[in-house]
């Protein structure tokens, strides 16, 4: 997704929201070069329960830094 927003889409900034719960998913999108900028405080109710949500973003320049192989390479 992120190939697409910054590579066919003029796009400078790409923001991710998850629980602060969700552990896969913040390592997922650690590990694809997003950033950790705050939490969102009892930002989502789900199921009847209050949950923080982690807001993380990865910006065109940290992204073009990136060294892996490209969506597009894999055709």
């Amino acid at each position: 997704m992120t190939d697409l927003a910054f590579g066919e889409l003029p796009l400078q900034r790409v923001e991710a929201l998850t629980h602060t719960e969700n552990a896969a998913a913040l390592a997922t999108l650690k590990g694809a070069g997003f950033t950790q900028e705050g939490v969102r405080r009892s930002s989502c109710l789900h199921r009847g329960r209050r949950h923080d949500n982690a807001l993380l973003s990865l910006l065109r320049t940290e992204w073009e830094a990136h060294t892996r192989p490209r969506s597009w390479d894999h055709v």
